[in-house]
């Protein structure tokens, strides 16, 4: 594999127009523009906010990638999904999205997320992924392990293919559990273990979601215990989190 600079000079010059290239005739599909409306017209629910956490609809989100670097080229090839109500477990609905990507995917990737070539191929579009998604996810507070990862992909993917940026409510269950469960490594296999969570197939997105879902909601009853019964009390806490780890 070539260094990350080289990868990076080979995206800009050589691999980036040819995205363009491949994507620019989606530009005319209806539902293109569809999702260019969607996002237009997306604006975070600003009473989430003083919602008790424990009746606030939540989805707790994973993705399959070909990589960690959408920077350079780097796709959502699948994302996974468990919505829930607060605490009500029995509320729970699933989402399983495979997503068509642009370029080929390496053989490594595929061997990881146990998705082939053939599915791959006969999967949907990322505009139709996504836009999937955020109807599946509406009305509700996203939750992912680790948010910052997630969130910066989608945004990438979004910035790629010219569509409108997206600022949800988002909860990075990482920092709750660093602030939570401070003697335990923060990364979701240690994690699992500790809280006693059984242990799925690793690297298939709906199972990622599902373990961190699982995971999400013994957190959350935890951070009930502290006095914390709102959003904004929650994003408080968690960015008094970010900020101590940062110092």
């Amino acid at each position: 594999m070539l260094p990350v600079d080289l990868q990076i000079l080979k995206y800009l010059l050589f691999e980036k127009p040819m995205y363009y290239f491949k994507i620019k005739p989606y530009f005319k599909w209806h539902l293109y523009e569809q999702l260019q409306n969607q996002l237009d017209d997306f604006t975070k629910a600003p009473s989430f906010e003083k919602e008790p956490l424990e009746t606030l609809d939540f989805t707790i989100f994973d993705l399959e990638t070909t990589g960690f670097l959408p920077e350079i080229g780097h796709e959502i090839i699948s994302i996974g999904a468990i919505r829930l109500q607060g605490l009500q477990a029995c509320r729970m609905e699933k989402f399983h999205q495979v997503i068509r990507p642009i370029r080929p995917v390496n053989k490594q990737t595929l061997r990881l997320t146990g998705l082939s070539k053939e599915r791959l191929q006969n999967s949907s579009p990322f505009i139709e992924g996504f836009q999937n998604f955020i109807e599946f996810s509406e009305g509700s507070v996203l939750v992912a392990h680790p948010a910052k990862f997630d969130m910066r992909f989608l945004k990438a993917m979004l910035k790629r293919w010219k569509l409108p940026d997206y600022e949800p409510h988002v909860i990075d269950s990482q920092l709750m559990a660093q602030w939570l469960l401070p003697n335990v490594r923060h990364q979701l296999d240690p994690l699992l273990k500790h809280v006693g969570i059984e242990k799925r197939d690793r690297h298939h997105a709906l199972n990622d979601a599902i373990m961190t879902a699982e995971l999400f909601h013994y957190l959350l009853s935890n951070t009930l215990e502290y006095d914390i019964h709102t959003l904004e009390q929650l994003n408080q806490k968690l960015a008094q989190q970010k900020k101590s780890k940062q110092t």
